[in-house]
């Protein structure tokens, strides 16, 4: 679902896909606050030091994904990764179109939208996928992403670069070819300008 545009046209023609969690929602965060009180625990994001949360929450990996469903549906309690996320997604558009990517579930999606409006987080489409290697099969320029698995898919192709904003569950991944990692928004601010001068100079 589009929001309409607030903020000016598009200067190129990059497409860029931003996932949701991990990326702009600190869902992790909710998370652990949900399992926490859930288990008496005292789990904090990095706790997470792989992608398989669950193993480490000692929980299965479907309740893994309902909790996080969870956190969602209380998504007023849902803070953002970094202070000032509206301008630094702006400034992003600047480069090119923005979409949101993600593989929230269907019944998240509405929730989802209204944590963006309230964060006043602009973008062009809002996406849904079913699995991380799905997010593939889309026509993008650049992957903003916290998935190690979705940047090892990036570099196996030619036609895409990738992003990868580190949180604890990345930490290990190693280089790869067109694979950049940042550890703030501003850094992604740095880099995407450079990527849309190549692509409009092609």
């Amino acid at each position: 679902m589009p929001m309409p545009n607030l903020h000016g046209p598009i200067r190129s023609k990059l497409r860029i896909a931003v996932d949701l969690d991990g990326v702009l929602a600190d869902t992790i965060a909710s998370f652990c606050r949900i399992i926490n009180e859930r288990y008496l625990k005292q789990f904090e994001p990095a706790s997470f030091t792989h992608w398989n949360a669950w193993e480490i929450a000692g929980i299965t990996e479907s309740e893994f994904f309902q909790t996080l469903d969870e956190a969602w549906s209380q998504w007023p309690a849902l803070r953002p990764t970094e202070d000032d996320l509206c301008s630094k997604v702006e400034r992003l558009r600047n480069c090119g179109k923005v979409d949101i990517v993600t593989g929230r579930s269907q019944e998240t999606v509405s929730f989802a939208i209204r944590w963006l409006e309230e964060q006043r987080i602009p973008y062009d489409e809002f996406v849904r996928t079913e699995s991380t290697r799905a997010k593939m099969k889309l026509k993008y320029d650049l992957f903003i992403d916290d998935s190690a698995d979705l940047m090892r898919l990036i570099a196996s192709r030619l036609d895409a670069n990738g992003i990868l904003y580190s949180q604890p569950w990345n930490m290990k991944t190693p280089d790869m070819p067109r694979i950049f990692r940042v550890a703030r928004w501003e850094q992604i601010l740095e880099i995407v300008p450079k990527l849309a001068a190549t692509q409009q100079s092609m």
